[in-house]
């Protein structure tokens, strides 16, 4: 399903006019995917893009940081219900790993120097709404997996669209 998410995720950036590159490795560590737009002038934006597409989420997007995972025996993935405190410390680490360490941040300045990279984290369902909040707290900006599917199904002007005005019916269902 990962894969998947990812590809119609990169076609939701392509659509907005976005270059993408997808699953970029630095060390053992991976990026979903990084998007850049020339805008007006000379001005150009990057986007951080990371895809969590959990449909019947068990666990929290946030793994548990090492600190607790010590402390209570637990695994780093545990879906054990977490305290408020919890939600938000393992949060700030995912964002800090995923989005802000310096390694990602090297990696990205190596594909496009002088760029000001946004943090944008797509997701399906999540076991609480909390984590979300931190991440934006973070600087993260957090799109629904739904509303991107309404965003490319409500575009008529791309190429399935325009195929299935030109073939017959049954051909439509396919696509």
């Amino acid at each position: 399903m990962a894969l998947l998410a990812e590809s119609l995720v990169e076609e939701w950036l392509n659509r907005k006019g976005f270059f993408t590159i997808r699953g970029i490795k630095h060390g053992v560590a991976e990026m979903d995917l990084l998007a850049i737009r020339h805008e007006a002038g000379e001005s150009v934006i990057g986007w951080h893009v990371e895809v969590h597409a959990s449909f019947r989420p068990i666990s929290y997007i946030a793994k548990l940081t090492n600190d607790m995972v010590r402390t209570s025996n637990k695994a780093r993935t545990s879906a054990v219900a977490r305290m408020p405190d919890q939600i938000e410390t393992c949060a700030r680490e995912w964002v800090q790993s995923k989005f802000k360490a310096e390694a990602k941040a090297k990696a990205r300045e190596g594909l496009w120097p002088h760029v000001q990279w946004q943090y944008h984290l797509v997701h399906a369902r999540v076991r609480d709404r909390r984590e979300l909040e931190v991440f934006q707290s973070e600087g993260v900006t957090c799109h629904a997996f739904r509303q991107l599917l309404e965003d490319l199904s409500r575009r008529k002007d791309h190429s399935f669209f325009r195929l299935c005005r030109r073939r017959p019916r049954r051909d439509c269902q396919l696509l």
